[in-house]
Formats: structure tokens, C-alpha cells, sequence
């Protein structure tokens, strides 16, 4: 297996896509408020890369079965349904939906995959059962894809890929091939086993904890509380892989 780690979308382009299979990482908090929704029963997502794309969509469907919901810099959109706080993406909010979802940077690194054999979503909530899936699978050529934050490398990405890479190598030892993104991340990973620690004194995390959002810096940092991978398939997320531990 050929593994790549990339740090922010503006570095991962069409060639880098074609013929990967791809993992997204957002931990705060795209990522994890889809391994949230569809754990919780959302019928499918629709992640688009900017509000306007959102707004225009919602009215061609049914409106009392779509939720709409995404950020700008943290916080809730004017006239959306939902933020990004994946505590909002309960069973009682979700289940049946259809969610439009736009985010700062998780949407963003979706759209920048779509060229891809396979876009798979993953974060600390649901990494073994991304690992398990790859393990199963066993793509020829696999990248992680960081969403970052605004173009800048985000700390609690970078270590959440460097996890993933750490894992995949105690099960595939020399099978794995990793460029210098992953190496990297993996051991940064390795010094840095306090995942609650990371989040919190990460750049992005300091700016969520300052607009209310500790619980969500909690919730986000809990290792593998889910065995659900969300897939997207034709710009949807429509379904779900389930990895029993």
C-alpha cells in the first residue's frame, strides 16, 4: 500500500486524487459531525463547498424532510438549521434527513476529492474502523487528506492522519509505503498520546473553546467511539460502512 498525507486542500489537486482512495480528516469538526449524523441515522448528506451552493440547492427538495446545516469561522449560518457542533446531530435532529452540509474546510477537501476511486470520511471518533476498512479493502494507493483550517496546517489533523499511519503500519509493516507528509505525522502521533491535549491547545481548538465550544473539543477527541466510515459516492453521502470491533 502507497500512503500519502497531504496537509490542507490547496495542496491536493486532480492528478493527486485519480485513482486513490481517500480519507478526510476534520476533526474540529466536519468529520466528526458526519461520523455523528450517520451514526445517528441521517438518511444521506449533501456536502457542497460554499453557502451559496447550499441555499440554492435546499429549495429543490423537501424542505420538512432536509436540514441545513454548516459554518463560517465557527459559527452557525444565518438562516441554516444547524452549525457544525456535532453534539446538535442527534437521532431526534437527524435520523431519516437529508442534510445540506457546508463547512470552512471539511466541505471544501471533499469537493477537492471527487476524482477519486474512493472518498471515505475518518476522525479520532471512527479511526480503527477507517483502519479496518483500508485493511480490508487494500488499496494500491491511499491518501489522507487533511482539511486544515483556512489554508494553514490544523495540529489535530496533522496527528489524526499521523494515527491512521501509525496503525496501518503495525499491521502492514514494509507492505506500507509512506511519503514524508506521513512519516511525519506518524511520529508526531507518536509523542503526542493525549489526543484531549492536542485538540485543546490547538489553534483551531483554542478558537472554538473561546466561542463556547468545549464540549465539542471533548466529544471530538474520544478514540474510536464509532465503528461507522461514512462513504461519498457521486457527491453524496448515502451510505455507510460499519467495521464491528
Amino acid at each position: 500500500m502507497n500512503l500519502s498525507l497531504y496537509t490542507e486542500p490547496s495542496r491536493f489537486s486532480e492528478p493527486h486524487a485519480k485513482g486513490k482512495h481517500v480519507v478526510i480528516i476534520d476533526v474540529l469538526r466536519a468529520s466528526s459531525t458526519i461520523v455523528h449524523a450517520c451514526e445517528n441515522g441521517v438518511e444521506r448528506i449533501i456536502p457542497v463547498a460554499h453557502v451559496e451552493d447550499a441555499t440554492k440547492l435546499v429549495p429543490t427538495l423537501d424542505r420538512e424532510a432536509t436540514l441545513l446545516g454548516g459554518e463560517r469561522e465557527g459559527i452557525k449560518i444565518d438562516g441554516f438549521d444547524l452549525g457544525n457542533s456535532p453534539l446538535d446531530y442527534t437521532p431526534e435532529v437527524v435520523e431519516g434527513k437529508t442534510l445540506v452540509f457546508t463547512t470552512s474546510n471539511g466541505t471544501v477537501a471533499i469537493a477537492q476529492s471527487a476524482p477519486a476511486d474512493e472518498v471515505i470520511i475518518g476522525c479520532f471518533l471512527n479511526l480503527r474502523a477507517v483502519v479496518e476498512h483500508l485493511l480490508t479493502t487494500r488499496p494500491d494507493e491511499v491518501a489522507i487528506l487533511c482539511s486544515g483550517n483556512l489554508g494553514q496546517l490544523s495540529l489535530e489533523d496533522f496527528v489524526c492522519g499521523g494515527y491512521v499511519v501509525r496503525s496501518l503500519e503495525e499491521r502492514l509493516g514494509s507492505g506500507l509505503v509512506r511519503n514524508d507528509g506521513a512519516g511525519a505525522a506518524r511520529s508526531l502521533a507518536g509523542c503526542l498520546p493525549d489526543i484531549e491535549g492536542v485538540i485543546g491547545s490547538s489553534t483551531h481548538g483554542r478558537k472554538l473553546a473561546a466561542l463556547g465550544f468545549e464540549d465539542d473539543l471533548e466529544f471530538c477527541s474520544r478514540l474510536d467511539a464509532f465503528d461507522t466510515v461514512p462513504v461519498v459516492a457521486e457527491g453524496r453521502i448515502t451510505g455507510k460502512i460499519r467495521n464491528r470491533r
